[in-house]
């Protein structure tokens, strides 16, 4: 449109010479046709776009869908040679537009799709050749798509075509390959503090409706930094073992190992919800159109394990622990000043690797410069691919004395796991300026001393004090007096009291079930306060997980069993025995259970979240009354 638009400007600001009014404007209505006829077709080859998809995997003899999505009006469309793909029909097809109107200016957006459905009849990996189409007087191509066909596992259901389990028929006999859980480590070896990523995936070949009783690793002996992955919505079709799965990522974590040798990554636990057709016999209509079931199916994992790799001897002087790939930055701001002024000195260690554990490198400071601890700044990303971003150590500094001074250089080793050694970065030196400020006398610069101490050093004279002065009399002797004897009976009152305090605070610390009994409904509600804020955000995922910290939190505080041992069973059995009515016992698993299946099913609204904070917030609160009683 911009072309015809020039076009037009063109014709008619530029007449035709010799030419009479009324040929003139015939003219340029010929030039403006003929402007834009020539330029038509690049007028209809701009943006348009013609695209092909379909699924990646599919078994043979599964119908799938072939689909082609044209941002124009277009016919003429023209598929190419299938090969070994049977047409079953198609196309149909379906459009849709929307206009909008911007400043004046319109704008209008136009999707035309043609689905044809295809069946596969070999196994191998085959592509298919671009399709054609015609928009305007240009004919347009489509990208190639390229298909895998897999054998079809007898006596098992398939995926469907879309991303999402089939139902299976049959009967209720599930074996270990239909649906599992594996703990994938990125690596299987590793050295000491480097990163490993550790995803938590599923595979299913049913129709799973929910998952319950969740009970995620403790990675115990790693240091872990959480991977945000997007809720569990729909599974992704992938062939393993030549056969399609539906796969899905329930939790990733970054793994830095704290210790060499072999670690252990504890098995990952839960209750899958898999509907199944029945084929048991009751009405007419349960004949006729068969009926469905819910079965619970726990799901465990295989444990992995990493071997892990001491660092090499000897160590640089100044390794604080940092294991990847970093560089150093060193600046001041600003680099010229007055005496009694702040100064700022960064020095940012950014690259990729354990950035959460590296410490503070040591810097060299001119010793008449006051030095204050330093803040620290992070921007740190946690991925697949490991821990990467920056840390900023921001030093504040006050020159109590003029002069030109230096920083030394510093320095910052860190081990490289693809080198095998370890590496040292070094900043440039540092110079600066400092000049003499208003009202500051000159003189020698007094090193480690305070600025109320440099004041005094530069007075000459100390006055006599001519004021009066108390005396006592030499005479009077301390000895034997009350006040004398209570100096003495004072400390040892306090230092029996002291003693006496001290073990009863280690008494109450080594009574661990005791403590965490007593803080069970404070944790509980300082967790609550987090997930109410996630709620006002509308973040639903982390609102599900900070609601169930604090559930399954409260119930192992007050029942003093671990969080890896509870299950809705023995929780429910446990609180009965602390006289808690079965309506309210039974109330909690109910909260906990809707809580589980919310955060793993899609489409949780914000008034189901509103109702599980509320209900998860008074069942706690009953429950704590009736165990105090």
């Amino acid at each position: 449109m911009h072309v015809i638009n020039n076009l037009k400007y063109f014709v008619l600001k530029n007449p035709v010479a010799g030419a009479g009014s009324g040929t003139f404007s015939w003219c340029r209505i010929a030039y403006l046709f003929i402007a834009i006829f020539a330029f038509s077709p690049v007028v209809f080859a701009q943006d348009v776009q013609f695209s092909a998809s379909a699924p990646p995997v599919v078994s043979v003899g599964e119908q799938f869908r072939l689909t082609y999505s044209v941002n124009r009006r277009g016919q003429d469309i023209r598929l190419p040679d299938l090969g070994t793909f049977r047409l079953i029909s198609g196309p149909s097809t379906s459009s849709s537009s929307s206009v909008q109107i911007i400043n004046g200016e319109m704008t209008q957006t136009v999707s035309v799709t043609f689905t044809y459905f295809l069946r596969a009849t070999e196994t191998g990996t085959f592509t298919v050749p671009p399709a054609t189409i015609m928009v305007g007087p240009v004919r347009h191509e489509s990208n190639t798509v390229q298909i895998e066909v897999v054998s079809d596992s007898e006596g098992r259901s398939r995926l469907p075509d879309r991303p999402s389990p089939v139902i299976t028929t049959g009967p209720v006999d599930i074996s270990g390959e239909d649906i599992f859980v594996r703990i994938i480590l990125d690596k299987r070896g590793a050295y000491l503090g480097e990163a490993v990523t550790a995803t938590i995936k599923l595979y299913s070949k049913l129709d799973l409706t929910g998952i319950e009783n969740v009970r995620f690793p403790s990675f115990s002996g790693f240091f872990q930094q959480e991977i945000e992955v997007p809720s569990l919505r729909s599974l992704d079709r992938e062939v393993i073992d030549g056969e399609i799965y539906g796969t899905g990522v329930l939790r990733q974590v970054i793994l830095f190992p704290q210790r060499s040798g072999g670690i252990s990554v504890d098995a990952f636990e839960m209750d899958a919800l898999v509907r199944q057709r029945t084929t048991r016999r009751g009405t007419l209509f349960d004949d006729f159109f068969g009926g469905f079931e819910t079965q619970r199916i726990p799901v465990k994992s295989p444990t992995a394990t990493l071997e892990v790799k001491p660092l090499p001897d000897p160590k640089p002087s100044d390794f604080s622990g940092a294991v990847g790939n970093f560089s150093l930055n060193v600046e001041v701001d600003p680099g010229k000043a007055l005496t009694d002024d702040a100064l700022t000195l960064r020095v940012t260690i950014s690259g990729k690797g354990n950035l959460s554990l590296v410490g503070e490198p040591k810097v060299d400071f001119p010793p008449s410069f006051e030095i204050y601890d330093p803040g620290v700044r992070e921007s740190i990303r946690n991925n697949a691919g490991g821990q990467e971003g920056s840390k900023t150590y921001e030093y504040l500094m006050i020159p109590r004395s003029e002069g030109n001074f230096r920083i030394s250089p510093v320095q910052f080793s860190f081990f490289d796991p693809s080198a095998g050694s370890f590496r040292t970065v070094t900043s440039g030196e540092t110079s600066l300026t400092v000049e003499r400020g208003e009202g500051r006398e000159s003189g020698p610069a007094a090193s480690g001393y305070a600025r109320e101490d440099i004041r005094i050093l530069g007075s000459d004279i100390r006055y006599i004090r001519t004021g009066a002065v108390a005396l006592r009399s030499n005479g009077k002797d301390p000895f034997g007096s009350f006040r004398f004897y209570l100096w003495f009976i004072l400390p040892l009152v306090l230092f029996a009291a002291l003693i006496i305090i001290r073990r009863k605070s280690i008494r109450d610390r080594t009574d661990i079930a005791r403590m965490k009994n007593r803080r069970a409904s404070r944790m509980a509600r300082r967790r609550l306060k987090v997930a109410g804020r996630y709620l006002r955000d509308n973040n639903g995922q982390q609102f599900f997980e900070e609601t169930l910290k604090a559930l399954w939190g409260y119930l192992s505080d007050k029942l003093v069993i671990p969080v890896s041992g509870l299950n809705r069973e023995n929780a429910r059995a446990a609180l009965i025995e602390k006289n808690v009515p079965e309506n309210d016992a039974d109330k909690l698993m109910e909260v906990t259970g809707n809580c589980e299946f919310a955060r793993y099913s899609p489409g949780s609204s914000a008034s189901d979240m509103e109702k599980i904070y509320s209900d998860a917030l008074k069942t706690i609160t009953t429950i704590e009354q009736n165990i105090r009683q």
